[in-house]
């Protein structure tokens, strides 16, 4: 996600390993709903075991027309805009498949979704992204199936909010204090709230995240496959949970690789995920102090001057000038990551007049997840603050509880969700379905975005899960899959043989480098 920190985050460890190299497979043009809501439905809590039907997977493959692009494979699915009313039309989802390298193992298919929520993932099979981020072994087995969630990228995209409010956006204060500086956040999400209204209104009530797991399930019966695999990042964990607990019956396996802690409202996110970045923040700080390798070692006090550099921005955008709100969320989207050198060296050139470097980290993190998107389906997902009083009083918590990174991200996604045009239809919590297979939830000791206390919560929810940890930093364990070797056994051994590692396990990276 932009990092101006809507509370969980996109799996950049996965998008970043092929950013730039080429961009996204074609595939069918996303056409818009074939019918438009009367009206949008009431705020309400949706049972989960309420689950609407999705087609047999007796018809199977001939649902699907494939168009090759170079090594994958694209379609299209009709599926219905609303599951509880099919008269209200259908929406067409892009998808994609990059069959098993070694057809005659072929164990099944495995579903990817990269999270956000908001983010495209039709484009990832064509990237490095897949063999960097998967073992060759389990590359080799399956069928990776993809697919853009609906309201995103080639599935009837939103296009919300336009450029000057998401560039207004980027330079909101990171710690909104002052009458003023709450007002600007208000006021520009609000404009955001009506444009996304304006463009998709035919479509904004049916974009939570529990449509996007029936939407999976019809891509898994058009496919003929009775049942899948799965690996979620960020995001794609709490799709993952929603999938397992709608359709036990229908998931072999799944690893969930950044764990969302389930059951929370959007205060308890934004206050565990500040705390996640100002934790992995103040190790990047730990470990600088400890190295002259580091180029904002700042005499070995450099919290003292990342503060001082934060204190003389300007708090509003200032033209061509990087202000403080690009440079929280620039050290915020490099903290996804795992090069502190880079980030140790946009911080020293920051602090000598510099600061293009952090400027482009806060906009690649907006170019890689549209935030209307992202509010269409959060705002949906969970409950949140209903007035401008409570939001307030909540920010007061959130920067008790994280000060340097909670208030931005709080305040983006409180007053993202408090204009928000379509009421939110949180799902009910119920006990942990019968019938599912033991679920691998991977959490990393310093990842920012999804933080690892929030691995046992969703162990709980899930029943079954058990939770492997990565003593690492970045967000997800996408990169260090093929790296690190602890991990890479105990995900093989996993999804190929549905063998789980023993609890407690910890698969160890090497310690970061300041070297260049």
């Amino acid at each position: 996600m932009k990092r101006r920190a809507p509370a969980v985050i996109l799996a950049l460890s996965l998008l970043a390993s092929g950013c730039g190299s080429t961009g996204p497979t074609p595939g069918p043009a996303a056409p818009s709903p074939s019918a438009a809501p009367t009206a949008p439905p009431a705020a309400t809590s949706t049972p989960l075991a309420t689950a609407a039907p999705t087609p047999s997977a007796s018809a199977g493959q001939a649902q699907l027309k494939w168009a090759r692009f170079g090594r994958v494979e694209n379609t299209g699915l009709k599926v219905p805009l609303d599951y509880g009313n099919p008269s209200a039309g259908m929406i067409t989802l892009s998808v994609a498949r990059l069959q098993a390298g070694d057809p005659a193992h072929r164990i099944g298919t495995l579903f990817l979704n990269p999270g956000g929520p908001g983010a495209s993932a039709v484009g990832i099979l064509n990237w490095p992204g897949p063999k960097t981020s998967i073992p060759q072994e389990v590359f080799d087995r399956f069928d990776l199936v993809t697919w853009d969630p609906r309201g995103v990228g080639l599935s009837a995209a939103l296009s919300c909010p336009d450029e000057a409010t998401a560039q207004m956006l980027e330079s909101l204060d990171p710690d909104p204090s002052t009458p003023a500086a709450l007002e600007a956040y208000r006021a520009t999400h609000e404009d955001m709230a009506a444009q996304c209204q304006k463009t998709g209104a035919a479509i904004l009530p049916y974009l939570s995240e529990a449509n996007t797991a029936r939407d999976m399930d019809a891509i898994r019966a058009a496919l003929g496959e009775t049942t899948i695999s799965y690996l979620g990042w960020s995001y794609g964990t709490y799709l993952g949970y929603l999938y397992a607990t709608l359709f036990p019956s229908h998931l072999r396996a799944a690893v969930l690789d950044g764990p969302v802690d389930p059951v929370q409202d959007l205060l308890g996110r934004t206050v565990s995920q500040g705390r996640g970045f100002d934790a992995a923040f103040a190790n990047f700080l730990a470990l600088c102090a400890k190295t002259r390798d580091c180029a904002f070692h700042g005499g070995g006090s450099p919290a003292k001057a990342y503060d001082a550099l934060i204190a003389k921005l300007p708090r509003s955008a200032s033209g061509t000038a990087l202000d403080a709100g690009q440079a929280v969320q620039g050290v915020a989207n490099w903290l996804y990551g795992s090069d502190f050198a880079g980030l140790a060296t946009a911080l020293a050139s920051a602090e000598r007049g510099d600061g293009s470097s952090l400027q482009a980290s806060a906009a690649a993190y907006y170019q890689i997840l549209p935030v209307g998107a992202y509010h269409a389906t959060v705002c949906l997902d969970v409950s949140h603050p209903a007035t401008a009083a409570a939001v307030a009083a909540a920010l007061l918590t959130v920067r008790s509880a994280a000060p340097r990174f909670g208030p931005s991200g709080a305040a983006a996604d409180l007053y993202g969700c408090l204009p928000w045009p379509v009421p939110a239809q949180p799902v009910a919590v119920s006990e942990p379905p019968a019938g599912l297979p033991p679920i691998l939830v991977v959490a990393s000791t310093r990842d920012p975005a999804t933080p690892p206390w929030e691995a046992a919560p969703m162990a709980k929810a899930l029943g079954t899960g058990v939770v492997l940890t990565r003593d690492g930093i970045g967000h997800t364990s996408g990169d260090s899959a093929t790296t690190n070797a602890c991990l890479r056994t105990a995900l093989v051994a996993y999804f190929v043989t549905l063998t789980v590692p023993p609890a407690g396990t910890v698969c160890k990276d090497p310690p970061p480098s300041f070297k260049p």
